[in-house]
């Protein structure tokens, strides 16, 4: 996939992330997901300690060094109103350091090593699609997935779970090919497809 189309695909994934985290209910926060060790809760403040990291390793930090940078960004906290203001942070900041000029032609620093912007870049889309669809599920949001975004990391989706280093994924669910490419996807990363 070329820059253009991965950093699009990118701000429609976290778009529909955020669509489904400002749809989470007061009483919603400490439902199970179908990531099954997280809550609704623990699911989002994952996402947000995610997205803290995207600036400091664009700029070329070590693991330890963006670690400590992203630690500073703000509390970890579970309590809802704060981790939907932490996430719309977060989001921003991610969004903008993948959207700078040349962000994507260097390196970053991962716990597989250092591996090519692009690929980080590719990792990040995967992970909010599924868990967009894991918040989806939990709390009942019955708006479908950007299929645009859907479309854009399925052919990518395999790959990326291939190299991702073992735990992080369970094994892949059954899925059939006439289900629709959502189910596809989810089953790819060990979820039961609705």
């Amino acid at each position: 996939m070329i820059t253009d189309d991965l950093i699009a695909t990118f701000r429609t994934a976290q778009a529909a992330f955020t669509e489904r985290v400002h749809a989470v209910a007061d009483d919603q926060w400490e439902l199970g997901t179908p990531d099954e060790q997280w809550t609704v809760a623990d699911l989002l403040w994952h996402l947000v300690d995610e997205h803290r990291w995207t600036r400091p390793l664009l700029a070329g930090l070590d693991l330890d060094q963006a670690g400590a940078v992203a630690a500073g960004l703000g509390p970890d906290s579970r309590d809802g109103a704060t981790l939907v203001r932490e996430w719309d942070r977060a989001a921003a900041s991610s969004a903008a350091a993948f959207g700078a000029d040349g962000a994507l032609t260097g390196s970053v620093a991962i716990s597989r090593g250092r591996v090519p912007a692009s690929e980080y870049l590719e990792e990040m889309i995967l992970d909010l699609v599924v868990h967009a669809w894991d918040i989806g599920s939990a709390i009942g949001y019955q708006r479908p997935l950007p299929a645009s975004a859907v479309a854009g990391i399925y052919p990518l989706a395999q790959v990326i779970v291939d190299r991702t280093p073992r735990g992080m994924f369970g094994p892949p669910a059954q899925a059939d090919a006439d289900m629709p490419l959502i189910d596809r996807l989810v089953a790819l990363t060990g979820r039961r497809p609705r």
